[in-house]
């Protein structure tokens, strides 16, 4: 019967023990995984999750993580063993099996569903996971990563971290994604359902068994009575495979050793054999596969499960790419009975009838009313997500280079849909929204926004410091000054170099509301604190230039207004400034190539060329400053200075005819220079 010749007495007589081992194994990886989350809450640092997702991480950045490894050591069991992995250290087949065990003790029993369809969404979501991103690699040019062991330091530590939780959902969506694999689609879709129609990994675990020496092999003594078959979780022909093969050839086996517990005949081992991959499937008898729906309806399941999937994945920023996936089969069930109840006569769901001659029973009522609501969740889904996505499109649009107040209208109108009909807040949205708002010119409007992110998120500086400005253009300079010191006491518990930047921020925040308050002391000490976190800061520097000049520390605001320019030297404003003070000291050889460096900056500024011109008709040096003058007045012929101002120098260089009329229009002008003309005379 089979080419395996296993040892009688390496099969212990009636094994029940194997379930009862098996249990104990999966409840130890719970009591693990508490343990590690507790380790962590302690010590504040611990071992890097053993999370099979990291894998992609490897594969994207080549970050050798303890759950790339992990991945990797149970591959290579499979690979010798077979898939004793998924049965004895999965922790959703182990609530899957404890669903199952519970709703056998209320004397349910899902019967399995059987799809083409949803047999193809493993192998789908594991290319989609770990060779599509490859793909778009090469595509795009880029290189093949190198493998690196990394610190939290560069954002991703490779085995002892701080951030435990950095790839997994929040808690809540963590056990809502429990109680969806776990447990409902076992009820809907029958045992084991998650492994067999959603997960990837099974794929790759699969393919490691089909070359497995380690099997199910037939002993001596089997009657065929088909007691492990209906055992079997897996929805296995165990006893077909046996008689046909010799030996369990379906990649599906997870070795969970039931079939063993159960046989009356003992006729079921472990054995080293040669691997499935190496035998011939088309053999006299070989079990055949059976579905429960046909091809249109796998069709449209098909359907019904690509338009789930894609409106349930990252819904609200929270439905994990896994959770997504048991979703659509779900939906696409759904989908199937839906079809059937409008179409036949009768109909049957495991072993409930939902529509008999026609008409619906209670149960199918039930259903129908379930199927509804599914319908409208659908929909009402659908409906936020296709307003953020238009929403998020057009933001990236906004964020990325000019924009039409059009476009920042439309990104506002979608977000807000998604804010306003939404059945949980998208994280994220907030933020969104206020700086849309902000380009929209409505700062009042980002402010409610804003409070809602530091109200969740109380450490957020960032929020905060955009917080405090949208309040200061909102005109609450008193609530703007209070938020920019709650960031600033905030940066304590940061990184040196970040607090650092906070700070500065929020001081630099600080010192403009206290300035606008008249606090002008308030505002010096504000920038100077800048100053102490970043020298550099010419903003601050030309700031706190503007308020010493104020108060009359001309010395001092000049230096500073020279060290904004070490900084940037192309900053007209700046180098003006510094020219004005320069006069004011008596200094004016120096503030006159200051203006001069200015008006070649910003060559279209009237008041620029205005005081050159005054300086140069100081310093006796009339032709240019002539030419000063009239630059200032034919960029603005209203201004009444530079008219004043030439007509003086025409004056004195005895082109009284030319001068009058200037004269006389400074007086038109501005009244103050009629009466400066009267007492002259």
């Amino acid at each position: 019967m089979t080419d395996a010749t296993p040892v009688a007495a390496a099969v212990e007589p009636r094994p029940k023990r194997y379930s009862r081992w098996r249990a104990g194994t999966l409840a130890s990886v719970y009591v693990l995984v508490g343990l590690h989350i507790a380790h962590w809450k302690i010590a504040g640092r611990t071992l890097a999750p053993l999370e099979l997702h990291e894998v992609m991480v490897t594969l994207e950045l080549g970050i050798v993580t303890a759950g790339f490894l992990f991945m990797l050591l149970a591959f290579g069991s499979a690979a010798i063993f077979g898939r004793f992995f998924c049965s004895w250290g999965c922790h959703i087949l182990a609530l899957e099996d404890l669903c199952a065990w519970l709703l056998a003790k209320v004397g349910l029993r899902p019967r399995p569903v059987r799809s083409r369809m949803l047999l193809f969404v493993p192998p789908a979501a594991l290319f989609y996971m770990f060779v599509w991103p490859q793909i778009e690699r090469v595509i795009a040019g880029r290189p093949l990563p190198r493998l690196s062991i990394e610190t939290d330091a560069s954002g991703w530590a490779s085995f002892v971290t701080t951030d435990f939780w950095r790839n997994l959902p929040p808690v809540g969506v963590t056990l809502f994604t429990f109680a969806v694999c776990g447990f409902l689609i076992v009820y809907v879709l029958g045992s084991r359902s998650f492994c067999r129609y959603a997960c990837p990994y099974g794929v790759v675990f699969g393919l490691a068994d089909r070359v497995a020496p380690g099997r199910l092999v037939a002993l001596e003594g089997c009657t065929g009575c088909g007691t492990c078959t209906a055992t079997c979780q897996s929805d296995i022909p165990v006893h077909q495979e046996l008689a046909a093969y010799g030996t369990v050839m379906s990649s599906s086996c997870m070795k969970d050793l039931d079939c063993l517990s159960v046989c009356p005949s003992e006729a079921i081992g472990y054995a080293f054999t040669r691997p499935s991959l190496f035998r011939r499937r088309k053999v006299a008898g070989a079990p055949g596969r059976s579905y429960d729906f046909t091809l249109l309806e796998d069709a449209g399941m098909a359907a019904a499960y690509l338009v789930a999937f894609f409106v349930f994945r990252g819904l609200y920023g929270l439905v994990p790419f896994l959770l997504s996936l048991a979703i659509g089969g779900l939906f696409a069930y759904a989908a199937a009975l839906a079809w059937r109840l409008l179409r036949r006569e009768s109909v049957r769901a495991g072993r409930a009838q939902l529509e008999l001659a026609g008409r619906l029973t209670r149960a199918g009522a039930l259903v129908a009313t379930i199927l509804l609501l599914m319908g409208v969740l659908l929909a009402h889904s659908g409906f936020i997500r296709a307003h953020e996505w238009l929403g998020r499109r057009a933001f990236a649009r906004v964020v990325a280079g000019p924009s039409s107040p059009a476009l920042v209208r439309s990104a506002i109108g979608h977000l807000e849909h998604v804010e306003r009909w939404g059945l949980a807040r998208t994280p994220g949205i907030d933020r969104n929204l206020a700086d849309l708002h902000f380009a929209a010119g409505e700062p009042r409007a980002a402010v409610p926004y804003l409070q809602r992110v530091v109200a969740r998120a109380a450490g957020d500086t960032d929020a905060r410091l955009h917080l405090a400005r949208a309040l200061s253009d909102a005109g609450r300079g008193r609530e703007a000054v209070a938020e920019a010191e709650r960031a600033r006491a905030a940066a304590a518990a940061l990184e040196p170099e970040r607090a650092a930047l906070v700070r500065a921020a929020a001081n630099a925040l600080l010192g403009g509301l206290r300035a606008a308050g008249g606090d002008a002391a308030g505002a010096v000490a504000a920038y100077e604190d800048v100053l102490r976190d970043r020298p550099a800061d010419a903003a601050a520097q030309r700031a706190l230039g503007e308020l010493l000049a104020q108060g009359g520390r001309y010395e001092e605001a000049a230096a500073h207004f020279a060290a904004a320019l070490e900084t940037e030297p192309d900053s007209a404003a700046a180098q003006y400034n510094l020219a004005v003070l320069l006069a004011g000291l008596g200094r004016e050889g120096e503030a006159i190539e200051r203006y001069r460096v200015a008006a070649r900056l910003r060559p279209a500024d009237p008041e620029t060329w205005n005081n050159l011109g005054f300086l140069l008709a100081r310093r006796g040096e009339p032709v240019e400053a002539e030419a000063c003058f009239r630059r200032a007045i034919g960029l603005r012929p209203a201004f009444a200075h530079p008219h004043f101002n030439l007509g003086r120098l025409l004056l004195e260089l005895g082109r009284e005819d030319e001068a009058r009329p200037e004269l006389l229009r400074a007086a038109e002008l501005d009244p103050r220079y009629a009466e400066v003309l009267g007492e002259s005379g």
